[in-house]
């Protein structure tokens, strides 16, 4: 008989930063699965920053990196609501950080 070994799960941990970060106020835990997200590239440029209520505001290198990011809002944020929770995260926000 195999023995399982229990796995946290990328959705649970998602939930928990996501939680954590929420009442810091400060998104920046979030990291992490903001890299599952967008990939290593576009990590290295952009960064979550806060929380306004529900919408995930998301610091950028510059104003052509916030216009590149909003493009793909949609994909972004359901990427994000299937790992931290459709109404953990309802919109996202670009700026320059």
């Amino acid at each position: 008989m195999a023995s399982r070994t229990p796995r946290v799960s990328g959705d649970l941990l998602g939930s928990v930063l996501a939680s954590v970060s929420r009442e810091s106020g400060s998104a920046v835990v979030l990291m992490p699965v903001w890299r599952q997200v967008v990939g290593d590239t576009l990590a290295g440029v952009s960064s979550p920053r806060r929380w306004l209520g529900t919408t995930l505001v998301i610091g950028c290198a510059s104003a052509s990196w916030v216009a590149e990011l909003s493009q793909q809002k949609a994909q972004w944020l359901t990427r994000l609501q299937q790992r931290l929770g459709k109404k953990t995260v309802e919109s996202l926000v670009f700026e320059v950080a």
